[in-house]
């Protein structure tokens, strides 16, 4: 292993020859042989080691003997302990997702501290095979078969093209010491139960599994960088970025490519829609939209638009007989209570429905303007009967993304302006009025 080794580092990994760079080091068989093999090739290296502190005197001696490897070989330690339980209890995710973030985010800040280019990590084929399996059962796309990266920022895996065997008769022969982490031989974990259950039936079913594996993911890495062009060819042509940063996909265009599923799937692979659903809205009712955690697909006339979901801001303001002025985000509402005997010159010419002008007579004070919800109804003015307000933001031609934030204004129950588009016909002016309340605005 020692030749195939030297040979890959040379030809895959020169630059670790003459940059800083630490190894991630728990103790264990892997990360330990990985050390052994650098030094080796004469590779100067750092260690790092994170204590999760999950297996009590246990994790403590892990330490202890990494402590002892750095003062053999005059390495630098660094190390880092964590209340790893705790901190998975406080976030409510797996301890084992715990782990892996600190483990990660605890490489990134040594490497910064201390000037580092690389952290090694000791996966091996093994690791990508058991990750294979695991993103395959999940329903990943081309991008989870590829498996673990050899090259992620800082992180390096030069044992990826190694397999467990090879590593195992290295350690022998080599007569290497290394602490045995006793949550491995548990099967409650999936790696664990692919890793002791499933794999060595594979091994013996298809006996060069591993050698073949090796060859297939090259072929798939291949493949996912034809797609990878091949998408940011369409993305040039079918898709636009807003200047609010919304991601607008042609419809017509998507459904004009030999596989439209293909192509939004990895168009919208990072946000995890549910795919079937995305797919749906290619022929959906306008404004139709889905959620996936902070993001919101939604069909817009000819096109799909991808947009964060912003909190709705709740608005709910009384306006007095005496209010002159309601701010609002980014413009006001500026208002008059005329008195008048020519109540016909205030609606000629026609309101613009930048503006409302009502009848004050038998208004329900306070009025109130707030948020439009589902199922609001007004009587438009000059139509007959009443229409929902989601029809009217329709009809108006608003964008789905913009009708969240219409207002309406209300006295009682009534509803007596879509802010900004249409006017109800309750309180309209008549050659008898009075009292007239004019309300504007200034967007």
């Amino acid at each position: 292993m020692l030749a195939a080794f030297k040979k890959h580092i040379s030809s895959h990994f020169p630059e670790l020859f003459s940059v800083p760079i630490a190894i991630a080091i728990s103790g264990g068989k892997d990360s330990t042989v990985l050390a052994h093999l650098l030094q080796h090739v004469d590779i100067k290296y750092d260690l790092i080691h994170c204590n999760f502190k999950l297996r009590g005197a246990e994790s403590d001696a892990d330490q202890v003997f990494v402590e002892n490897l750095a003062k053999k070989w005059g390495c630098h330690l660094y190390i880092e302990s964590f209340e790893t339980e705790k901190i998975a209890k406080s976030k409510g995710i797996s301890i084992q997702m715990a782990a892996r973030e600190l483990r990660y985010q605890a490489f990134e800040d040594i490497a910064a501290r201390h000037h580092l280019q690389h952290v090694l990590v000791a996966h091996h084929l093994d690791d990508q095979l058991e990750t294979f399996l695991i993103n395959l059962g999940r329903g990943a796309g081309l991008h989870g078969l590829t498996g673990i990266r050899e090259r992620n920022g800082i992180i390096a895996r030069p044992l990826l093209v190694f397999n467990s065997s090879q590593i195992s008769d290295f350690a022998v022969e080599n007569k290497i010491d290394w602490r045995e982490d006793s949550s491995n031989s548990k099967t409650k974990y999936v790696r664990n139960q692919l890793r002791h259950q499933v794999i060595p039936l594979l091994d013996v079913a298809l006996p060069h599994l591993k050698d073949n594996f090796s060859n297939t993911l090259q072929y798939l890495k291949g493949a996912e960088l034809l797609v990878e062009v091949e998408v940011a060819r369409f993305r040039e042509s079918g898709t636009t970025t807003t200047l609010q940063g919304n991601l607008e996909i042609s419809i017509e265009k998507i459904k004009a490519t030999a596989q439209p599923e293909a192509y939004l799937f990895e168009l919208l692979k990072e946000h995890h829609f549910n795919l079937p659903d995305a797919l749906g809205l290619l022929d959906a009712a306008n404004g139709k939209s889905i959620l996936s955690g902070s993001k919101r697909l939604t069909k817009d006339r000819k096109q799909l638009v991808l947009s964060t979901v912003a909190d709705r801001n709740p608005i709910y303001m009384e306006i007095h007989p005496s209010t002159e002025r309601v701010p609002l985000d980014g413009y006001q509402l500026e208002i008059k209570n005329i008195r008048t005997k020519d109540p016909m010159k205030h609606i000629t010419p026609a309101v613009p429905s930048s503006k409302v002008v009502l009848d004050a007579t038998g208004l329900e004070y306070p009025l109130v303007l707030r948020n439009w919800q589902h199922g609001d109804r007004m009587h438009p003015f000059g139509m007959k009967g009443s229409k929902l307000i989601s029809d009217l933001l329709t009809d108006c031609k608003i964008p789905s993304l913009e009708r969240e934030k219409a207002l309406v204004l209300t006295s009682g129950s009534t509803i007596l302006w879509l802010v900004g588009f249409r006017a109800s016909q309750h309180h309209k002016i008549t050659s008898s009025t009075t009292s007239i309340i004019e309300i504007s605005s200034d967007l």
